[in-house]
């Protein structure tokens, strides 16, 4: 009697355990299968500056400048006299390549060195005029064509996607001095072009938009070496034309 309990209880029980099992292997399964399939979505950022050692790069760059002070001066074989402050001002474009390298710096912060040459297309000029004597006379000065090699160095932010530089570097420009004498319907004007150096300064920021592109905003300051201009009238100024911009720019970095 005991022994067809025992196995009536078998029977009973031997499916329920089966069922049991399989929804506790299949519980196991499925939940494999969902940690499997979760993932975090991708996150496009900007490129850090230190992903390479080193880097070339290419850009282009415009802004505008102001603020140039130039006083000018006609000397006489008698006489000299003060024409007026000339403030050069106006657009340019240009066009640059750099190489820079990184250091690691404090804080997760990099040190970003480098050198860069340029050239800026373009012309910044300004004129004034006064009378001496019932004569109009005029003086200007225009300032082109502007070749540079820079120095440029500066700290990242932690993130490494922002450059904050100091820059310094050499110009030279095209420089042309013009002076006219009006008396009534008689007017005389002389002109003198000269090749000059100077240098230049500025701060400013860039950008790393993605692994590639960055874009870079700067205030400078350019000031040409100081030259005394003789005209073929034997009258004479010195000329040292200054000028301060805001340039933009936009990068490609290899």
């Amino acid at each position: 009697m005991k022994v067809l309990n025992l196995i009536n209880i078998l029977k009973f029980k031997l499916p329920l355990s089966a069922l049991v099992a399989f929804v506790f292997l299949s519980g196991a399964v499925t939940a494999g299968n969902l940690e499997e399939g979760v993932s975090d979505p991708p996150i496009v950022s900007p490129k850090r500056f230190d992903s390479d050692v080193s880097a070339f790069y290419l850009g282009l760059t415009g802004g505008y400048a102001t603020s140039g002070t130039d006083r000018f001066g006609l000397t006489t074989p008698t006489d000299t006299f003060a024409i007026g402050e000339l403030d050069l001002s106006g657009s340019y474009g240009g066009v640059r390549a750099g190489w820079r390298g990184i250091l690691p710096a404090r804080q997760g912060r990099d040190y970003v060195y480098g050198f860069e040459i340029g050239y800026d297309f373009g012309s910044l000029d300004d004129d004034v005029t006064t009378q001496i004597g019932g004569i109009t006379v005029d003086g200007g000065s225009e300032v082109s064509d502007v070749v540079s090699i820079r120095f440029r160095n500066g700290l990242t932010n932690k993130s490494g996607t922002v450059l904050y530089f100091l820059s310094v570097g050499y110009v030279n420009g095209d420089v042309e001095t013009t002076n006219s004498l009006s008396l009534g319907p008689t007017v005389q004007s002389f002109a003198e072009s000269d090749s000059r150096n100077g240098f230049s300064a500025s701060i400013g920021a860039e950008h790393n938009l993605n692994a590639n592109w960055s874009i870079t905003g700067e205030y400078e300051y350019v000031q040409f070496d100081s030259k005394d201009i003789v005209f073929e009238n034997g009258f004479f100024t010195k000329s040292t034309p200054r000028y301060r911009g805001l340039r933009f720019g936009l990068n490609y970095r290899f």
